[in-house]
Parts: structure tokens; sequence; C-alpha cells
């Protein structure tokens, strides 16, 4: 459906704002008071918001509703390339943050406007006009880009933070609910309980989301199919696949 925009609206619809950040940096809980599509042009982001932890991987961006506060830690080494659209415009893509798609439009589109910014004060270089053509392109391919409500429900529950944090940092070997409980020292039962209630997710759930994040992020490092399903624990790699189509609608190698 087509969108009318206000001229002053058009003239500010998008702005850029890059930064670079060293690994294990973080950027304390804040908020914009525009949209934000949070892309790190290199490297990978950790993003916390109240209700879930996002993975970013690199083919990937995370679209953050105005006023949504969020942390972003840095997993590597990070160049962020973000676009900050206009709040009531930003408005249609709903209250909610997605994982989109960077396609290879998208992508160059939101560095060619981050170079553009950057050389404003040098006006043989600077188009305003192409400047205002960028900000529309960005806008209508974020629209039209494909995305995926793949995130990772995070717990408040002290109990399910532990193993939360532990199955991320060994994602190959995911305890079943029985040994957990153990460990604990919490009934299996009372577990799986939290586990809905925290994360609206049933603990298998949970793991799988988990499972897909970290496995776009693999694809992306050109990781093989076999070594992605071994490394998460998986028996078979038609196992794994079987799994990330069923959540993602495309099989793993469409992200390759």
């Amino acid at each position: 459906m087509a969108m009318s925009l206000s001229k002053n609206m058009i003239s500010t619809l998008v702005i850029s704002m890059g930064s670079q950040h060293n690994y294990g940096s973080t950027i304390p809980p804040h908020q914009h008071n525009r949209a934000q599509l949070l892309y790190a042009s290199k490297g990978e982001i950790r993003v916390h918001t109240a209700e879930n932890i996002w993975l970013i991987p690199p083919q990937c961006a995370l679209w953050i509703p105005a006023f949504m506060e969020h942390s972003v830690t840095s997993l590597s080494e990070v160049r962020l390339s973000t676009a900050l659209v206009e709040q009531n415009a930003a408005n249609i893509l709903g209250d909610k943050c997605f994982l989109v798609r960077m396609t290879n439009l998208l992508k160059e589109l939101v560095l060619r406007l981050n170079q553009l910014d950057e050389m404003q004060h040098h006006e043989i270089l600077y188009s305003e006009d192409l400047q205002k053509s960028l900000q529309l392109l960005i806008f209508e391919e974020i629209r039209q880009s494909p995305t995926f409500p793949i995130e990772i429900p995070w717990p408040k529950d002290k109990r399910l933070i532990l193993i939360c944090e532990q199955l991320i940092n060994d994602p190959k070997h995911s305890k079943d609910l029985n040994t957990w409980s153990d460990l604990i020292g919490t009934s299996s039962r009372t577990l799986m309980r939290l586990f809905k209630k925290e994360t609206g997710l049933a603990y298998r759930g949970w793991i799988q989301h988990m499972h897909i994040v970290l496995a776009l992020s693999q694809l992306a490092q050109g990781n093989s199919i076999s070594h992605i399903a071994t490394s998460l624990g998986y028996t078979s790699s038609s196992a794994f696949s079987a799994m990330f189509k069923r959540h993602l609608g495309y099989s793993p190698q469409n992200f390759k």
C-alpha cells in the first residue's frame, strides 16, 4: 500500500548514525525518538530489550520502534551503520522489534547514506537531492524486505537466566529439564511452567529459537550446514535443516 508523506517528513525521513565499537563494549540502556534500523556493517552485536535478547547476524538488522529502551553489546570489533526513521512514518511497521533481512540493495543504500551524511560539509561532494532520494529508497526497502520474528525471549527469574546463559554459551549440550532440576534444586515441572510463563515458549521451543539465531550467524561466516548442525547438537544435517525451515520457511541453504 502506498503511503503519503508530507514534504517536511520526507526532508527528515531517514538520518544515519554511524559509530565504531571495540569487542566487549556496551552501549547502556537508551532510547531514540525515531525508529531505528540497527545494522552492524562490520562484526556482530547482541541487543537487550525489556523482554528479549537479540543476536544480530551479519545478514540482518534489527528494527527497533521509537522510544523502546535497549542496550547493545559488541561481540567483536563492530561498525554500526544505523538508519533512524521518522516516528510517524515508522508507525506503519508496528510497535515490535523484528529482524530485517539486509538485501544487497538495502545494505548499499544504508552505507551510502552514512557516507553522504559524513560529507555534508564538503559542498562539491554533497547532494541534498541524492540524500532525499536515498532516504525514500531506504524507507521503501525496509518496508519490503523479508522480516523474521525470531527473537530469544529473555526471562527474569534468576534460575531461568542461569539456564539460558549456559545454553547460549554451550548450545551443543542442551540438558533436559530433569537434569536442570537436579542441578538447580527446582522441580522440572516448576521449570517447565516458568519457561512458558516468562518466555511464552516451551523449553524446547526456546532452544530452537536460540539455535536459529546462532545458525544465522554461522551461515554468514560461511560455515557448512553439517558443521552448524553438529555445533548445535543435532544428530544430522537433515534434522537441523527441517527445524530451521519449519520456523523460517526457508532452508538454511537460502541464507548462505
